[in-house]
């Protein structure tokens, strides 16, 4: 049964309603209304001034190079790292430029050297990195070695680096790459064991690698390989002679690492890693180096090091 209400109630009810429908607006609409009124926040500036801090433990200590510096007891590594960002400019062809600098250390728990000691081995760094044209990198670095033992007189390198960061290319935040190819320079005295003084002179070598990278975000698993094609008179033999060129030094490994997520990030972003490398020596100047480096002086082609330690970055 209809009931015909009254016009003036009908008036009524009819303002109510367009009470309540204003009332109803949705809360985008009124969102929108203060952004177009809200002033524009600047995001904070990037520090320019960042740091790295990464204390490595490991059964032996194998170079870069290939020497088996100390393959007994334990050995402890830190690197301490200070990055200046000096210039950046996304949309120029020079997008970054920062200078790097910093030490290296070696620490053994079984003494060594002349000056039988713990200390091996400290090393400065300092280097400038140009990123550039989105995808690039062209690093200059300069490093010392000095024993703290007395092993050796302290020699100084420069190394070229020129790196292609593939992620940046195919947007990829999984897997990536990482190539890069290098030329490392000895500026004064030997880094290789000497048996000749006479004969030796400093010396350089290539290297061509690759950085396989899977970043799961919970554990990022790396694939560090690389080999180093060596000059004549980078390794010396026994008898005084070159050790020979072409490829002397083939590195290959894996290396999981898990950040500290529960590392307040007011503290830096905390990770922990661990992993195996293995080596593989093709030159008979370096296998006789071998011979009187270490505990046992193996002339061992192949060798394997196991590691792990925690990186700090700030």
């Amino acid at each position: 049964m209809k009931t015909l209400l009254p016009s003036r109630l009908k008036g009524t009810l009819a303002l109510l309603a367009l009470s309540a429908g204003l009332a109803m607006t949705p809360a985008t609409s009124q969102a929108g209304e203060k952004n177009t009124i809200s002033p524009v926040v600047e995001p904070p500036p990037s520090p320019w001034i960042h740091a790295l801090l990464k204390v490595d433990v490991s059964d032996h200590y194998v170079t870069p190079r290939g020497l088996n510096v100390e393959n007994q007891g334990l050995i402890v590594q830190p690197l301490f790292l200070i990055f200046w960002n000096l210039y950046s400019n996304p949309d120029g062809f020079i997008n970054d430029v920062t200078l790097t600098t910093g030490v290296w250390s070696s620490i053994h728990t079984r003494t060594s050297g002349p000056e039988d000691g713990n200390w091996n081995e400290v090393d400065p760094i300092a280097g400038l990195a140009f990123k550039f044209a989105k995808y690039w990198q062209f690093d200059v670095n300069y490093t010392a070695f000095e024993s703290m033992v007395s092993a050796y007189p302290t020699s100084h390198h420069l190394e070229l680096k020129l790196s292609f960061n593939d992620a940046a290319y195919t947007g990829s935040k999984t897997f990536s790459l990482n190539p890069y190819v290098a030329f490392w320079k000895e500026l004064k005295n030997k880094s290789t064991v000497t048996f000749n003084e006479s004969t030796s002179s400093e010396s350089y070598y290539f290297t061509v690698g690759i950085n396989p990278t899977i970043d799961l975000k919970t554990v990022k698993f790396e694939f560090p390989t690389f080999v180093n094609i060596v000059d004549n008179d980078f390794y010396q033999q026994f008898d005084g002679t070159g050790g020979g060129s072409g490829a002397a030094v083939f590195r290959t490994g894996v290396q999981a690492s898990i950040p500290l997520s529960f590392v307040p990030k007011s503290m830096g972003f905390w990770s922990l890693y661990a992993g195996v490398k293995y080596y593989h020596l093709d030159n008979p100047g370096v296998l006789d180096g071998n011979m009187v480096l270490g505990a046992d002086g193996a002339r061992k082609r192949d060798i394997l090091q196991f590691h792990g330690g925690v990186s700090i970055f700030f």
